[in-house]
């Protein structure tokens, strides 16, 4: 094959690929090697990876390959003996990380197929924000960026209740101060188009900005999984959020059949946010300190497009403040307006769709500013707020919440404002005993606007206001 036409191939491979081309090599033979080395990445330094071809894993009772990769230390990058580690043992074997720590520098992909990452100490990305928003590497809703990719089908991620991930979460929180979505902060780690994962005994300390997120996937188990987002930086004392804004525990996007049992949550925003196109989506025993609480959505963000919350099971959830960051939400329903103001990630609006067949139970929250709060006119442009109200094409309906204790922090309990282009319907509340924490204004203890009621909803005090005290529209 001549040069002229091998290069342009190998350059549209991945944008990966094409940053580690010098094009000021005329020789295909050196470009060959660099394709090579791309495909079966081998260490940088072979010393510090065992590989055991016949390790009986006691798990199974079966012999398999088990790599075990030692850490360069004193902050030096692992990135490419983690990648030699993945290619040697992903597939079928056990990838062992059994120190203190590993240092990835740059935006990571791997794939696991049948294979165990094991994980004894804390994979910690770098600080060196300049390099990784050069360097982001995309995601293609809101615009966002994630760290390291993880593909593959029936792999583990084990963290061993003593490991995981470290984000070096400090510096990014500072950077980014008070704004939202700020671009290039990565997400920790994402589950990309797998099928039939266990992520156990994980924790996420210090995430850049979303700790996880599970993308086009199905069938994904989440056990044993804590985060925490805590702010040290003084300056952050006076902000509603502590700059804690954007650090999610865990969001699910395009997928189905994804389970968080016995997840653990500290930080400032949503504990866990189901966006569009959720489905089969089942927590139990979930604890969140601090944030804006459970969250559906957001979703309807893009005009002209159809998005979905389909089928969701969530029982035996705990919502309380943390020490330094209130609650400002329990149950969160969120869509957004129906006009389009701007472009994602803070602006957009348009969207329409639907969130259905929705059950909750076994809900304790306390001192939390809005227990259950449905907005359908979400915009994040502050000069656009309010100017949708009543606009939403989102539908909400077919949702169920029962056993829903606690209180607020102030008057407001149940605040649902529906879109009256399209009201809400066939929403019900059973055994639901949450009381204001003041009681100087009862008007906006309840309010229901634009909800279908139908005489059995369980809420009887509920009803329409167009108060505006304790949040604006």
């Amino acid at each position: 094959m001549r040069l002229s036409t091998l290069l342009p191939a190998l350059v549209a491979l991945t944008p990966a690929l094409a940053g580690v081309i010098d094009l000021s090599i005329p020789s295909a033979g050196d470009l060959l090697t660099e394709l090579d080395r791309f495909l079966h990445p081998t260490p940088s330094h072979p010393e510090l990876l065992e590989v055991h071809e016949d390790y009986l894993d006691t798990h199974t009772g079966k012999k398999r390959k088990l790599c075990v990769l030692h850490p360069r230390g004193e902050g030096k990058h692992d990135d490419q003996n983690f990648k030699a580690a993945v290619h040697e043992c992903g597939k079928g074997g056990i990838v062992r990380l059994p120190d203190a720590n590993y240092t990835i520098g740059s935006p990571l992909v791997i794939e696991l197929h049948n294979s165990v990452l094991d994980v004894h100490g804390w994979i910690s990305f770098s600080a060196d924000i300049d390099h990784w928003v050069k360097n982001r590497m995309p995601f293609e809703f809101q615009n966002l960026a994630l760290a390291w990719i993880i593909k593959g089908e029936n792999y583990v991620l084990d963290g061993n209740d003593k490991g995981g991930i470290y984000g070096n979460g400090q510096v990014w929180y500072s950077w980014a101060k008070d704004e939202g979505n700020k671009y290039g902060r990565p997400m920790s780690f994402a589950i990309v188009e797998s099928r039939n994962v266990v992520v156990k005994n994980w924790s996420v300390i210090q995430p850049q900005f979303w700790a996880s997120i599970v993308i086009r996937s199905e069938n994904v188990l989440y056990k044993d999984y804590y985060v925490n987002a805590t702010q040290y930086d003084p300056g952050a004392k006076d902000h509603f959020l502590t700059w804690l804004q954007n650090t999610d525990g865990c969001d699910t996007y395009k997928s189905h059949n994804v389970t968080f049992e016995n997840m653990v949550y500290q930080g400032g925003d949503d504990c866990l946010a189901l966006k569009p196109n959720s489905s089969m989506i089942i927590a139990k025993n979930v604890t969140c300190h601090g944030g804006t609480g459970i969250a559906f959505g957001s979703i309807g963000q893009y005009k002209g497009v159809l998005d979905y919350i389909d089928g969701v099971r969530m029982e035996d959830i705990t919502l309380l403040p943390s020490s330094q960051h209130l609650m400002k939400n329990g149950l969160y329903f969120k869509s957004w307006l129906g006009l389009e103001f701007g472009e994602p990630p803070n602006g957009g609006g348009g969207g329409a769709g639907y969130a259905r067949d929705i059950k909750i139970k076994n809900v304790h929250m306390e001192k939390i500013n809005r227990p259950v709060f449905l907005q359908s006119d979400l915009i994040y442009l502050e000069k656009y707020r309010g100017k949708g109200h009543d606009t939403g094409l989102f539908q909400w309906y077919d949702i169920h919440m029962s056993n829903i204790t606690g209180t607020s922090s102030d008057n407001r309990v149940v605040f649902m404002d529906c879109s009256k282009k399209t009201p809400c319907r066939d929403i019900t509340f059973k055994d639901f005993h949450v009381t204001p924490g003041k009681d100087d204004d009862h008007e906006i203890n309840f309010v229901c606007n634009n909800i279908v009621l139908g005489g059995k909803d369980g809420l009887n005090e509920c009803h329409p206001s167009e108060s505006t005290h304790e949040g604006e529209w």
